[in-house]
């Protein structure tokens, strides 16, 4: 995300510095930064703004790890910190609880790729995409009227929201697909297990219908199970949910409630196709 970012801020900006401890990584990422550095330093971090983009975790870490490196004068004082991490309510309290002389605006970009590294960055995904912005107690009007401009410049959309609104949304449309998508796959590897002889048959037969919707299954673990670990609360919640509506459809089967499985299900069509003409349609 980091990458893309930088893709789609080029021309946009006076410089672009990127920073990873992964070699690799900065040879991936060499096409979008100006400046790239293997640590965070003087260098690294005299700059404007700060945008952490890396595992909802090591976000924290870094933010905790901010507050010394103001201290040690590494970090200006009104230098902008924004992040793009998945999660916000975790984040934000870590924001809040910076220096005084530090600006944090915790940031979400609605978009993204099942794959992960530099060497796929791509500025275009945040074309139209919504672009969350949580204040904290380190932001200021400027700050959010800044970040929002800066969304707008990589064709990004702004939306305000709270933190624990944001998350408790994102746990039902991201999280929680990523879980089913998940357990969509492991449920297919059973099923290949346990046929006679240990065929493949299923994954044979797999098309378009089981690679969209096990897509999410492919993300990276690492950066997924951050993810999901640090909305814990949420993500139960959506689950419950989502157990809830299988639980209904499976009760109408075993019954052989026919008219009403076909209600239910054109309800839930005529829902998606709502979402999809209101809100989805470019």
């Amino acid at each position: 995300m980091g990458a893309s970012l930088a893709l789609a801020l080029r021309g946009k900006v006076k410089s672009l510095h990127g920073v990873d401890v992964n070699p690799q990584h900065l040879q991936d990422a060499a096409h979008c930064f100006d400046q790239l550095h293997q640590e965070l330093n003087a260098e690294s971090l005299g700059t404007d703004v700060i945008v952490l983009a890396t595992p909802v975790r090591t976000i924290q870490v870094l933010l905790h790890r901010m507050s010394k490196y103001a201290q040690d004068g590494l970090i200006r004082p009104g230098t902008l910190i924004l992040d793009l991490g998945s999660t916000k309510r975790d984040i934000t309290a870590a924001m809040d609880d910076l220096p005084e002389s530090l600006l944090a605006v915790g940031g979400h970009p609605m978009c993204g790729k099942e794959t992960s590294g530099p060497q796929t960055a791509d500025g275009a995904i945040y074309d139209r995409a919504r672009f969350v912005l949580c204040a904290t107690k380190r932001s200021t009007p400027e700050t959010i009227e800044f970040c929002c401009q800066l969304a707008e410049a990589i064709g990004a959309r702004p939306l305000l929201l709270d933190a624990k609104f944001h998350d408790a949304s994102v746990a039902a449309i991201s999280h929680v697909p990523y879980l089913i998508s998940a357990g969509l796959v492991g449920m297919v590897m059973q099923a290949v297990d346990q046929d006679a002889g240990g065929d493949d048959v299923a994954w044979k037969l797999a098309s378009t219908g089981f690679k969209d919707t096990s897509r999410l299954a492919a993300s990276d673990v690492t950066m997924m199970a951050d993810i999901v670990e640090s909305n814990r609360e949420a993500v139960f919640h959506a689950l419950d949910l989502f157990g809830a509506q299988i639980e209904q459809l499976k009760l109408m089967l075993a019954n052989s409630h026919d008219l009403q499985l076909r209600a239910t299900l054109e309800q839930i069509r005529a829902a998606r196709k709502e979402w999809e003409a209101k809100y989805f349609k470019k």
